[in-house]
C-alpha cells in the first residue's frame, strides 16, 4: 500500500512546498490552505479556535467540524509547512484506506492476493481518488475509516470478542473528528443497515444470550465512538442548530444525486467525458464509480459463485447504498428527507457512492479468491467477458467513425437517449460543434478501451484454465486500471501565489488605513482576507450561521439556499454598511489585486445607541431594516430591560473594543444614560458577556440587534466587559470525551494484558 501511494505521489512529496495535490481554485485553496495555518498555528500556542472572525462577518470555527482541530493526523500542520502537511495527509489516508480494506478482507479469510487486490482497488477507485482532484481533504480523511467500522461489525458478529467494539469505537471517533460530518452520517446509515441485516440473520445455533450480547456490542460501537468524540460532536451539533444546515430546502437537498446512468462509469470512467469536458449530469468528480473492468468481471464471479460466508450481504448493502446515492431519482428520498433526523441537513446524496464502491471492491476480492481456489469459474467467466468486450469494441468503433464524420449518426441518438440528460440540447441544438466532436471522441475512446480490456481479461481467464498462475495477471490488470486512471486524473497546483495574494491585500489595506473595515470578495479568492488577517463578508463554509444566510438572501434578493452555491455577491446593498463593508476585492488574471471602495454608510466596530424598537418577529425585523438609520436606532426581538432616551447618539458616551483572541473581546464603555451597545459582528446564541473583574456582580446579556449583530443592554455608568464566544456544550463534551478515552484506554489495556497472559501460558 505504501509503495503504491509513493508510486502515485512520490514526485509531489519530493517537491516540498512547490506542489500541492488538488487543482487550483477548489477546496484546498478555499478554505483548507488558510484554515490549517490559522487553526493549527493557534493550537500550537495552546489556543483552540472556537470562532473565525475572518469570513462571513464572523462564524463558528471549531464547531463547524471542517477544520478538524482535534483530529490527530491533522496535527502535522503544527510542525510542517501547509503544503507538505496536506500532501502527507492525503498520502497517509490513502494508505490507511487500503490497509483497512486489506484487514477487512483478511478477516473474511480471503486469499492473500485478494486482500491486497481489494486494498489497492479501494485506494485508487473513482469514488475515492477523485476527492483529491477537488481538494476534498476532509472527505478523504473521513471516509478512510469506514472499512474499519465494517470490519468491527463483522468481528462482533463472527466471534463476539470485546476488542471489536473498541476498534469500532476508535474508527467512529476518528470519523467524527476528521471533519466531514456528512460522510460520517452516511456511513452510520449504511453501517446500521449492514449490522441489522447480519444480526437478524445470525446462525440458528447462536443462543439468544449471545445475540443480545452482540446487539449490545454493535450499539457500543457508535455510542462509544460518539462519547470518545463528544467534545467535537456535541459542540458541532449545537453549532449546527444555529446554522443554515439545520434544514435546507428540498431543491437544495435533492441536488447532486447520483444519476443512475453513471453506473456505466464502473468500467468506463470517461463515457460522459473528462472533468473538463463532462456532458453528463452533475460533475464527474462526484459521479464516478470507476473500479475497473477486471474487478467488475471478478465481482460478477463473487456475486454468482462466491462463498456465502465471505459475501456476507455485500451485494445487498451495495444495492441499498446505491439506491441511497440515487437520492431524488427514487421516491425513497422524500421519505428520508421528511422523516429521518439529519437527512435534510445535507445536499449531494452522490456522496454515498464510496460505500457501494467499498462493497463492490469486496465482492471483486471474493471473486478473485474463488477463482484462485476453483479454476472452473474461468470456463464461463472468460466467454462472458469476451462477449462484453466485443460489444463495446463494436459500438466504440462505430461511434469513432461517426465522430470522424462530424459527430453524426449514433452520437446524436446517444445524446437524445435517457443517457444524454441535457447534453443533447447543449451540444446538438445549440450547435456546439467542436465540443460535440470532442465529447464524441472521448466517449468512443472510453468504449474502445473498456472493450479491449474486457477482451484481454477474457483471454487471461481462458489461459488460466491451462496455466493457473495466470489468474494473478487479473490482479495486475485491475490495479493498473485504477492506478493508471488515477495518475491520469491526478492534479497539482503551485501554492506559492496564495500567501503572495494575502500579502498584497495586507499591504493595500494598510495603505488605505482600513483598520477593522471589511471587504467582500468572490470565489476563488474568498480566503485571501483570512491569510491577510483581515475580515471578509464571503467564504466557502457549509456551517454558515442561519441568521447571516437569511440576511444575505434578503439583501441580495436571493433564494434562501443561494449562499451555498453562489460565487460571490451579486449587487451592493446599503445593509452591508452595518457589517463595516468598505471595499470590493478584485483579482485579475495577472494576479493584480485592487480594492474598490463601496461608499456605503459604514458603522464603526461598536457604538452606543439611545433608541431601539422591539419587533418580536424575526422576518419582520428583516423587512424593517432598510427603513431605519442603524447609526441612530436598532431593532431588537425582545425587551432589553432598559428604557430608550432622547439624548443624541453622538453625545451619548464612548466605547472601545479590543480583540483579546479570536473569540474574546475586551469592551470598555462609559455612558451617562442607559444605552444599547451594538457590536457590528455576527451574533450567535453562544456569545456571552460578563464583567471583566471577578468582584463585579453585575450581569449582562448578548441579544440579536438588527437581526444579525450583537446587542448588549447597559445601564448608565462605567462598564468593563468580557464578551466571549463559549458554546455551552463544549465543557461537558470535553468532560465526556475525557472520561470516555480513559475508559477506552483501560479496556484496551485490560484486553492486551489478558491476551499476553493467555499467550504466555
Amino acid at each position: 500500500m505504501v509503495l503504491a501511494a509513493l508510486a502515485m505521489f512520490g514526485d509531489v512529496l519530493l517537491a516540498g512546498t512547490s506542489r500541492v495535490l488538488s487543482i487550483a481554485g477548489e477546496d484546498t485553496t478555499r478554505p483548507f490552505f488558510y484554515w490549517m495555518p490559522f487553526g493549527f498555528g493557534e493550537l500550537r500556542r495552546g489556543h483552540l479556535v472556537l470562532w473565525n472572525p475572518h469570513t462571513y462577518a464572523g462564524t463558528p470555527f471549531f464547531g463547524a467540524f471542517g477544520p478538524a482541530l482535534l483530529y490527530p493526523p491533522n496535527w502535522l500542520h503544527m510542525a510542517l509547512p501547509t503544503a507538505i502537511a496536506i500532501n502527507l495527509t492525503v498520502t497517509l489516508h490513502l494508505v490507511l484506506a487500503g490497509v483497512f480494506v486489506y484487514a477487512w478482507a483478511a478477516h473474511r479469510r480471503l486469499h492473500f492476493a485478494a486482500c491486497v487486490f481489494a486494498g489497492l482497488l479501494f485506494m485508487f477507485c473513482g469514488a475515492h481518488f477523485w476527492q483529491i482532484w477537488r481538494g476534498h481533504l476532509h472527505c478523504l480523511t473521513t471516509l478512510a475509516w469506514a472499512p474499519l467500522i465494517f470490519l468491527a461489525i463483522d468481528g462482533v458478529l463472527d466471534d463476539g470478542r470485546w476488542r471489536w467494539p473498541l476498534v469500532g469505537m476508535l474508527a467512529v471517533a476518528m470519523q467524527v473528528l476528521a471533519g466531514h460530518v456528512q460522510y460520517t452520517f452516511y456511513t452510520a446509515i449504511v453501517a446500521a443497515s449492514y449490522a441489522l441485516l447480519r444480526w437478524l440473520r445470525s446462525e440458528p445455533r447462536v443462543t439468544w444470550t449471545r445475540r443480545w450480547r452482540e446487539a449490545l456490542q454493535l450499539l457500543a460501537i457508535y455510542v462509544g465512538g460518539a462519547c470518545l468524540a463528544a467534545v467535537q460532536l456535541v459542540t458541532g451539533l449545537q453549532t449546527a442548530a444555529e446554522s443554515h444546515r439545520a434544514k435546507i430546502s428540498w431543491d437544495m437537498a435533492s441536488w447532486f444525486a447520483f444519476p443512475p446512468e453513471n453506473l456505466l462509469t464502473l468500467v468506463m470512467p470517461e463515457f460522459f467525458g473528462d472533468a473538463v469536458g463532462y456532458w453528463g449530469r452533475g460533475t464527474l468528480t462526484e459521479m464516478c464509480l470507476f473500479i475497473g473492468v477486471a474487478p467488475c468481471v471478478l465481482m460478477m464471479a463473487g456475486i454468482i459463485r462466491g462463498d456465502r460466508r465471505q459475501r456476507r450481504w455485500s451485494l445487498t448493502i451495495a444495492v441499498v447504498s446505491l439506491i441511497l446515492a440515487f437520492g431524488s431519482y427514487t421516491p425513497l428520498f422524500r421519505i428520508l428527507y421528511d422523516h429521518v433526523p439529519g437527512f435534510a441537513s445535507f445536499r449531494g446524496t452522490t456522496k454515498f457512492i464510496f460505500l457501494p464502491s467499498l462493497f463492490l471492491v469486496m465482492l471483486a476480492a471474493v471473486g478473485l479468491d474463488r477463482l484462485l481456489r476453483d479454476r472452473s469459474i474461468a470456463a464461463w467467466l472468460g466467454p462472458l467477458a469476451f462477449l462484453a468486450g466485443a460489444a463495446l469494441l463494436s459500438y466504440g468503433g462505430a461511434l469513432t467513425r461517426d465522430c470522424a464524420a462530424g459527430a453524426r449518426g449514433l452520437w446524436p441518438d446517444l445524446l437524445g437517449s435517457p443517457l444524454g440528460g441535457d447534453a443533447y440540447q447543449y451540444l446538438i441544438m445549440s450547435e456546439q460543434h467542436d465540443q460535440s466532436v470532442a465529447a464524441c471522441t472521448r466517449t468512443a475512446v472510453s468504449l474502445r478501451v473498456a472493450g479491449a480490456t474486457f477482451v484481454a481479461v477474457s483471454l487471461v481467464l481462458v489461459a488460466s484454465l491451462r496455466v493457473p498462475r495466470l489468474a494473478y495477471a487479473l490482479v495486475v490488470i485491475g490495479v493498473l486500471e485504477v492506478m493508471a486512471y488515477g495518475r491520469y486524473t491526478r492534479a497539482t497546483f503551485d501554492p506559492r501565489p496564495l500567501p503572495e495574494r494575502s500579502a498584497k491585500l495586507r499591504a493595500a489595506l494598510d495603505e488605505q488605513g482600513a483598520g477593522d473595515a471589511r471587504i467582500a470578495s468572490s470565489d476563488p479568492y474568498s480566503y485571501v482576507a483570512m491569510g491577510a488577517g483581515a475580515s471578509d463578508l464571503w467564504g466557502a463554509e457549509p456551517g454558515v450561521l442561519g441568521r447571516y444566510t437569511h440576511f444575505v438572501a434578503y439583501a441580495q434578493d436571493w433564494p434562501l439556499d443561494a449562499l451555498m452555491v453562489r460565487p460571490g455577491f451579486r449587487q451592493p446593498s446599503t445593509l452591508f454598511g452595518m457589517l463595516r463593508l468598505r471595499y470590493w476585492l478584485h483579482v485579475d488574471q495577472q494576479e493584480r489585486l485592487t480594492l474598490e471602495p463601496t461608499r456605503l454608510p459604514e458603522l464603526p466596530r461598536a457604538l452606543l445607541l439611545p433608541r431601539w424598537r422591539v419587533i418580536p418577529d424575526e422576518a419582520e425585523v428583516l423587512r424593517t431594516l432598510p427603513t431605519i438609520d442603524p447609526a441612530r436606532e436598532a431593532l431588537l426581538e425582545s425587551d432589553p430591560g432598559i428604557a430608550p432616551t432622547d439624548v443624541p447618539a453622538a453625545d451619548f458616551g464612548r466605547v472601545t473594543v479590543t480583540d483579546v483572541s479570536t473569540e474574546v473581546l475586551e469592551v470598555r464603555v462609559v455612558t451617562a444614560h442607559p444605552a444599547l451597545l451594538v457590536i457590528t459582528d455576527n451574533y450567535s446564541a453562544s456569545w456571552r458577556a460578563e464583567p471583566w473583574e471577578a468582584n463585579d456582580a453585575r450581569t449582562y446579556r448578548v441579544m440579536p440587534a438588527n437581526y444579525l449583530l450583537r446587542g448588549i443592554p447597559l445601564a448608565a455608568g462605567t462598564h468593563h466587559i468580557r464578551v466571549v464566544y463559549r458554546p455551552s456544550a463544549l465543557p461537558w463534551g470535553a468532560a465526556l470525551s475525557t472520561v470516555a478515552w480513559l475508559g477506552w484506554g483501560v479496556a484496551a489495556g485490560a484486553l492486551v494484558t489478558r491476551r499476553r497472559r493467555s499467550s504466555s501460558r
